[in-house]
């Protein structure tokens, strides 16, 4: 691993600036907390851990652990416990609260007998029913095996009522915060004389023998996947794509899930009947195919559509022309990234330059994402686009690029695959690789050797 040296950063940062790095989860925020405290920004960290900052929680996992990091053992810790708890109390059964049970379970865990009660009020509180047991898993990281058997309990007797009904399986109560085996042979002994526990391992029982049925299945992944593309075209042929797209409510999947199968034959037809389409609606239904396509050429119609009034008909059409490697496409690209009027609204407009790049145009790419005054999704779907090309390209030169999606995007995912291309190309400068061993992302710090 080869991390370029650069001038030594300060670890002190603004309040705006740690705003943003607080946000995005960079790892910043802790060299700063831990250099300097928390004087001007106490405010921040603790609205960070009311409401979770993540953005996207189901993707990049939970932030909870770092942000308790930030005040576990400090002076702060007694100011932090009363709003998170209370925040805890008042939230709304969703998962938008998560990041509170797994604060409260971390504190019970350590000691803090107020914030255990708390976690144990809120999930026992629950109606159990087929709806999933919100802060299961936090309290099961808390309490151990016994939790687990009590929710085993209460959801049986939701089977016996609805043997029909869904109910959340062991993996998802516990989420890897107990050994599964241990925790299965507890509740078939426990069920040997609880109807209602028996009734949840039954159940349990009855998908792990589904699951390892599948898993035996002798058919390799490659042909499973070739199974499903036949079976997904033998149902989808091309004039039901073209009903389905002339249909208000039909959405996405169904023609990027064509674009993926359909051979070049389909794919013609589907250009020939875009060149006659009037209706800009079934224009850009038919254009996402070839978000997971190639064009069969580069068709003039296509070319007028990179031009639409219409928005979203406009990005359809240049997404279908990135594919494409050709001299035009990477001259539109130059036009529109280099025209003043270009936004985080034309995002896949850098994506002119996945299969068309050619040196130099790194600069322009860089320029016109530098002019964007962007945060959260704006910063991310430039940031989205921009690693495509990085990754399509796969060139150094684009390393200026890389780091300002790092710099820039919201998304830990994305900063990831940031770091990753930078450490590639032998150019990631020391100060990144610094920040990225404290990072939020757990994928983040495995990159530099850290481990939870």
């Amino acid at each position: 691993m080869i991390i370029l040296e650069s001038p030594i950063q300060p670890t002190k940062l603004s309040r705006e600036a740690f705003a943003a790095a607080l946000k995005h989860g960079r790892g910043a925020v802790v060299m700063h907390v831990r250099e300097h405290g928390m004087d001007d920004v106490e405010d921040l960290v603790l609205a960070a851990c009311i409401e979770d900052r993540c953005f996207d929680r189901q993707c990049e996992g939970s932030r909870a652990g770092w942000m308790y990091s930030l005040f576990k053992g400090t002076p702060a810790y007694h100011r932090f416990v009363g709003p998170i708890l209370a925040a805890l109390a008042n939230s709304t059964d969703d998962r938008d609260a998560d990041q509170l049970r797994e604060l409260a379970s971390l504190m019970g865990r350590d000691g803090d007998l107020e914030a255990a009660s708390a976690l144990r009020s809120f999930v026992w509180a629950q109606t159990f029913s087929a709806d999933s047991v919100l802060g299961a898993a936090a309290l099961c990281a808390l309490d151990g095996i016994p939790a687990v058997v009590e929710m085993a309990r209460r959801l049986g007797k939701v089977v016996q009522q609805d043997p029909d009904a869904w109910v959340d399986t062991v993996d998802r109560l516990t989420d890897d915060a107990l050994p599964f085996d241990d925790v299965f042979a507890e509740l078939k002994r426990v069920a040997a004389g609880d109807e209602a526990v028996a009734a949840y391992v039954a159940r349990e029982e009855a998908r792990i023998a589904r699951d390892a049925a599948h898993d035996r299945s002798p058919e390799s992944e490659a042909a499973r996947t070739k199974r499903r593309g036949e079976e997904f075209m033998s149902q989808n042929l091309c004039d039901t794509i073209l009903a389905a797209a002339a249909r208000k409510s039909t959405g996405r999947g169904l023609f990027l899930q064509f674009g993926r199968w359909a051979g070049e034959e389909d794919l013609t037809r589907i250009l020939d009947h875009l060149r006659v389409e009037p209706d800009p609606k079934v224009a850009e239904k038919l254009l996402w195919i070839f978000r997971r396509a190639t064009l069969p050429y580069l068709d003039e119609h296509v070319w007028e559509l990179a031009s639409h009034s219409a928005i979203d008909v406009r990005n359809a059409a240049v997404r279908a022309l990135s594919n494409l490697s050709d001299a035009r496409v990477r001259e539109l690209g130059r036009a529109r990234l280099g025209d003043p009027g270009f936004s985080s609204e034309f995002s896949e407009e850098i994506e002119l330059f996945k299969n068309s790049f050619q040196p130099g145009d790194e600069t322009l790419i860089l320029a016109a994402l530098e002019r964007q005054p962007v945060d959260g999704d704006d910063a991310h779907a430039l940031a989205s686009s921009a690693i495509d090309v990085c990754t399509s390209v796969r060139s150094p030169a684009l390393a200026g690029v890389a780091q300002w999606v790092y710099r820039t995007n919201p998304c830990s995912i994305c900063r990831r695959q940031a770091v990753e291309l930078l450490l590639e190309w032998d150019c990631l400068p020391a100060h990144i690789a610094a920040e990225c061993r404290h990072d939020a992302s757990e994928d983040l710090r495995a990159l530099f050797g850290v481990t939870p």
